[in-house]
Order: C-alpha cells, then structure tokens, then sequence
C-alpha cells in the first residue's frame, strides 16, 4: 500500500508537466506562503481493491427483513439482489464487516424541495440527496485510490465500460438485476429517460446541462443493460466522471413518466418538477435508504431499503444501519450537535466554530472526534459580466460595462486586505488568501499558475482614478463618468451563512475606503436570485476542487452559465478570449487520455481566472470532518471535501455500529411501504 494525503496527489499531478512560469502584470505578486491544517494520513488502495461486482454463494439481510420475507411481504434477499451484486472489499473497510441495526444521526439546515431529483430539485443537502439517489459512476471514494490508479471515475451503476478506438464512442453495462425500492427493475430505460426527457429537454431544469457530454452528444439504447453514448469529437477518461453525482443519477422512469409532458398531455413543465412532493412518501429511489418520513421544519426519516443492490463480501446486505434521520434545524446546529454527541456527523465548514469545536472535541470524554483537511472552502465576490440579462437602468447598463474592464476588477482585488478578512471569520491560522479559480486543497491547483494581486490601496486608488472615477461631488463616494450617479453597487449574499455576513461587513468597509460604496442586500435564497442573473454582485461560498465535477457552474460551457456571465433569452453572450480559452482547456481535461496534457490546462484555467479576475476572491479555509466516535468504518483519512462530499466519500453504506452502542430506532421493524 501507498501512505499518502491529498496534498501529496497534487503534487503526483503537477509534476506530471513542466512546471511553467507566468507572466504577471506589474501590479500582481505571487501568493504568500501557506500554512496547511491538514494533518490526514492514511494508506491509499488500488481502485479495484474498494469493490467488485461477483455472484457469492448465499446472502443474509438484517434480522427485521427476513421476519418480513417469513411473512410473505416481500422475496426473499437473493431474489432482491441482482446475480452479481456490487460487493464492497474488507480490505477498504477500517473496521471491517459490520453489524446490522442503529440509526445515524444527521443535521441540517436544509429543507427538502422534493424527490424529483432529475428536473432539478433538491432533498435538502447535508446528506439526504446523496442518501437516495445512486448515479451511474461514482467519484466520492476516489480520495482513497493511489495517483497512479487516478485513471477516472470508480464504477456504480455502470459496473464497466470501455471506448471503440476512435474515442467516439462510449459503451456502459450497467448492472443487472438491481431493483428500485419499490421492487421494479432499474434498466436501461430509466438511464434513457434520465437523458432525453431530462437532460436533453430545454425545458427540463436539471443538474447537468444539456451540453454536460459534450456538445452534440447523443445517446443509443443498446439493449436493457447497456447504453451508448456518441460523441462529436475523441473524449478522454474524464468525461466519464460527467456521470458522477449530481449530474449522472437517473430517476424512477416508472413513477415519472406519466407526470412528464412529453407522455401527458395534461403535465406541463411546472408539474413535472413537483410531480413527487416533499410530502409524497415513501420516495422511490437506488440508494441505501428511503424518506418514510417528512415533518416539515422537524425531521426526515429515512429507513433501510430492501431492495438495496450491494452487499459486503460475507453476502450482508448493506446498508448495515436500519435507519437515518435528518434532522432539519441550521448548518451551525449541525456542528453544535455533532459536538455534543447528538449528532454523529458534520461536515464542519463555517470557521466561527473551529476553534470552540475543536477544544471540546479534544477533551478526553469527548463523543466526537475531529480531522481537519486542506483549505477546500472558497469565498468569493462574482461580477455580472452579462450587458443585457438583469440590466434595468442606465446605471446597469454602466455597472457592467466597468465590470468587464479589467482594471476595475483588479482594482477591486487590491483594495481587499484578504488576511483582515479570513480574521474575520476565525481567529487564527485557519484562512488563506483565496485569488480565485481552484482552491489550494485542489489536486490541480497550481502555485505558479495563480496570478494575485495583493492589497494596495495606493494601486487600487490609482487605477480607479485611471478609469474617471472620481469624487465629483465630495461626499466621500466616486462617480459613474457615463450617469454621474455615485458608484453605489448592490452585493447580495446569504443571510442564512453568518461567515458570508462577516466578510461582507469587511468587503464594504474597505470598498469604502477607496470610494466605491456597497449596499448590502440580504437574502434567504441565494442561488434562486444567482440563477436569474438579476444581480450586480453576488458575494458567496463557491469553490471548485475537481474540473469535472459542476463545470458549468465555473465556466461558460454552455449558454446558461455560470451564473456570472448567462446568456441571453436569444442565446447571445459576449464571452472574452480568455473565457474561451478556459472553456476550452476544459474541453482538452475531458478529452485528453495524456495526464500531463490536463494538468497544463488546468493551469491553464488557473491563470486565465487569477490574472483576469474573472471572479474576486476573498479567502479560504479548511473543513474539518467530524464524526461520533461509535461509528464504525469511518475512515479517518476521509477529506470532508474532495472529489465528493464527505457524506459520499465516508461511503455511508458501509458504516456500522456495535449493538450495545446502537440508538433506538423510531420506526423498528418497519420497511418502506408503496
């Protein structure tokens, strides 16, 4: 076995090419040295060493399940199973095969928008998404495979696949035998609907975009258990990670036809997406576990699904945990409660608990334990780039126009003292100058590559006053040369983050040193207003770790997105070369098979964003993940964010708890009943 960390995979992918310098403007500079706070370490595998798919010689379910079978309600577990069912490895496992039974305990602030997962809509985060759904790859264990095993996604749904020789087309076997929770069998007509009455429909609002393949890809039925994408141009083995979550995970084809449009004359667009409310239960889903209950504001329940098609490699029937609850409170009650034992897991992301986090979770009775990873999480400033979507008034109109001049936006970043900034949300060595594009903790972020530009007042004064913008009328604020109006610009951001509040608070403190005054502009749902493109600036978390995962959410690679720079009603945008230039650098990383070629377009897409500030960053800090000390299996290697989220990467399936350490279940002895 390999001892390694993230830290170390990014340097196995830099030094796969040359490392090149760039030229930085004069007023840019290199960034400042960084001070980890990740202390992982943990043997890396093979990626054929964490699971298989293979016929074993008999199978065992939890004890409540095979009560049911004894009763006639259901068939027995070889009969739920496919023939050869996906089987985790022990050797993957840190503490081994499990015990059945007990309940996990999540924390959310979420609340669900319903279980339609393919027309957009999501379960509540923190978990519950990720607990339903199943996807045709998967990526969130990846941060336990060696470097040299990095060769794309890890098989899920599609057990294999393999390209013709041209790398123009990509076959799929997906596995056989697997069987939604309702016991209807998922085949090949549910990864069709998925993709031409959701992904490909202009008016479906799903995760993955309609160009998420490539542009012009289309998609062939094979037969029930295989399928078939082709391509316009040669891909490479990272389009196969477009499959992962959240853009590659089909829905229940049986359930949702009916309510989609093209079917029923009677749907429209609007009752597809809330065809399976919140309150519809019990949800139909692939995953481990299914919502049996919904309480609005209080819990979601979530109980073992029978149907389930992995096991371990004794033949138990995973998940080993009957039960998992959501309770639905805040994102800071989810570390609160973690903390205090309450809870069993967190995803601790907002700084202003660290430190207070960390000092209970070290004492000796503590009932939680805590790992911190590298520096994952970004906070940043986005500019609308678009000159006509959200502009109402000649002052728009004006605002955008200074936002796509470069000067100004590198003027921005020199008036922001971004080590006062990560201050104020954690005292301490917990927050790092964040320039923008990928964070540090990324395998592909690249030192060299990153142009900063530092804080300067004196440089950023001089640039604004280069661009007329002066203070014409003495009251302390500069003028817009074009209406006269004082350069006051809304920023937008999330009430519901008190980190995103506090840097805000120092975003328009030392905007306002250099003339520019920001009116603050609160609200509940941010993504809805940064989906419109009616905005002019945007203040949020937003960090990009992985190229393929949510490209359109960072670059241009399809008419709407990213949220910064959408196209017009007429499909109409104004793009900079720079902006094509990583639009295609994105293009090579998912078509290249040669990994030093990727590595150069990824720094190639670091420079472009950092020296063009494309987006104004403001800092970044680690995550730490942490996790109640009875649950089994949870590898303390596990980065809260890497490829995946944590609540994927810690492979919730394979978790367990010993019987005399396990919480009373809500609903014992109960399955999902439609």
């Amino acid at each position: 076995m390999t001892k390694s960390n993230p830290r170390q995979l990014a340097a196995l992918l830099a030094s796969a090419s040359m490392i090149g310098m760039i030229a930085a403007s004069a007023s840019a500079d290199m960034m400042p040295e960084e001070m980890s706070m990740s202390s992982l370490q943990y043997e890396l595998l093979g990626r054929d060493d964490l699971w298989t798919y293979k016929s074993l010689d008999s199978y065992s379910e939890a004890p409540f399940l095979s009560e049911l079978v004894a009763a006639g309600e259901l068939p027995p577990v070889e009969e739920r199973l496919p023939d050869e069912p996906l089987v985790h490895l022990s050797g993957a496992m840190s503490d081994g095969i499990g015990e059945y039974g007990g309940v996990f305990r999540h924390v959310i602030g979420g609340r669900p928008e319903g279980w339609n997962w393919m027309a957009g809509q999501h379960q509540g985060w923190g978990g519950i998404n990720m607990a339903m759904q199943e996807c045709l790859v998967r990526v969130g264990a990846l941060w336990q495979v060696k470097a040299e095993d990095q060769s794309g996604p890890l098989p899920n749904l599609a057990k294999s696949w393999e390209w013709n020789d041209e790398r123009t087309q990509l076959t799929l076997d997906l596995v056989e035998g697997a069987r939604w929770s309702d016991g209807d069998p998922f085949d090949a007509e549910d990864v069709r609907f998925w993709w031409e009455d959701n992904v490909q429909d202009d008016n479906v609002s799903g995760w993955m975009s309609k160009n998420g393949m490539g542009e012009g890809t289309t998609m062939d039925v094979v037969d029930d258990a295989t399928i078939r994408f082709n391509f316009q141009k040669p891909q490479g083995p990272s389009r196969v990670q477009s499959l992962a979550y959240i853009q590659g995970c089909p829905g229940p084809s049986h359930v949702l036809k009916n309510s989609h449009p093209r079917y029923n004359g009677d749907a429209t667009y609007e009752s597809y997406r809330n065809a399976l409310p919140a309150d519809q239960l019990p949800a139909v889903v692939l995953g481990p576990w299914v919502p049996v209950v919904h309480r609005p504001d209080e819990i979601v329940i979530m109980r073992r699904n029978p149907y389930y098609w992995k096991v371990d490699e004794a033949g138990n029937q995973l998940p080993y945990m009957n039960e998992m609850h959501f309770k639905l409170t805040t994102w800071s009650d989810r570390t609160t409660q973690a903390v205090a034992g309450t809870g069993d897991f967190s995803n601790m992301e907002n700084p202003g608990n660290y430190v207070a986090a960390l000092k209970q979770s070290q004492a000796e009775d503590s009932p939680t334990k805590a790992q911190f990873g590298p520096r994952v999480l970004s906070w940043e400033i986005e500019l609308n780039f678009s000159e006509t979507v959200g502009v109402e008034d000649d002052v728009d109109a004006e605002f955008r126009g200074l936002f796509r001049n470069k000067d100004f936006r590198v003027a921005l970043n020199h008036a922001l003292d971004r080590d006062a900034i990560g201050q104020s949300i954690a005292r301490g060595p917990f927050s790092y100058p964040y320039p923008g594009g990928f964070s540090t903790g990324s395998p592909y972020y690249d030192y060299e590559s990153t142009v900063y530009y530092p804080f300067d007042q004196e440089k950023a004064n001089a640039l604004l006053d280069g661009l007329g913008l002066s203070d014409t009328d003495g009251n302390g604020v500069r003028n817009l040369p074009g209406t006269g109006s004082d350069l006051e610009i809304d920023l937008a951001y999330d009430t519901g983050e008190p980190t995103d509040k506090k840097q805000v608070d120092a975003v328009v403190s030392m905007f306002g040193e250099v003339g520019i005054r920001i009116l603050p502009r609160a609200l509940d749902d941010i993504e809805a207003l940064a989906d419109s493109g009616n905005f002019n600036m945007i203040e949020r978390r937003h960090h990009w770790v992985i190229p393929t995962r949510q490209t359109c959410d960072y670059v241009p690679v399809s008419i709407g997105c990213p949220d910064w720079h959408p196209a017009d009603d007429n499909g109409n945008r104004n793009l900079f070369d720079w902006e094509q230039e990583m639009v295609d650098a994105v293009n090579l990383i998912q078509e290249t098979w040669d990994p030093a070629e990727a590595a150069e377009a990824a720094k190639t897409i670091q420079r472009n964003w950092t020296e063009n500030a494309y987006t104004i960053g403001l800092t970044q800090a680690p995550a730490a993940l942490l996790i109640n000390k009875r649950i089994k299996n949870a590898h303390p290697g596990t980065p809260v964010f890497m490829f995946e989220w944590a609540e994927d990467g810690v492979v919730r399936e394979r978790l367990w708890v010993a019987s005399d350490e396990q919480i009373k279940e809500l609903l014992p002895g109960e399955a999902p009943s439609y």
